[in-house]
């Protein structure tokens, strides 16, 4: 199991297991350049590779829906922190 930390300040993340997916929601409760710009990078990020259906990025108005594929968890989460938006990740039994 893959636990993470955010500054609930800059985000606002909820996950809820969907089958074989987990959808993930980012939310900003304030504007942020910056997190806007990294969630640009990451969805660019999984758009660029070979696979299709590893990360599914939706827009709506509240915030941001991501499905992503179990396998590609780890994936996802790395890119989050990869630009900021997660603060801590750490592998738990």
């Amino acid at each position: 199991m893959i636990s993470y930390e955010y500054d609930e300040t800059l985000v606002r993340i909820e996950e809820q297991k969907n089958g074989d997916d987990v959808d993930v929601w980012l939310r900003f409760p304030a504007v942020n350049a910056e997190a806007e710009k990294a969630v640009k990078r990451i969805r660019d990020e999984f758009e660029a590779n070979e696979v299709m259906t590893d990360v599914l990025f939706y827009a709506h108005s509240d915030g941001y829906q991501w499905v992503v594929r179990n396998d590609y968890y780890p994936d996802f989460l790395m890119q989050l922190f990869k630009h900021k938006l997660i603060t801590s990740l750490r592998w738990t039994d």
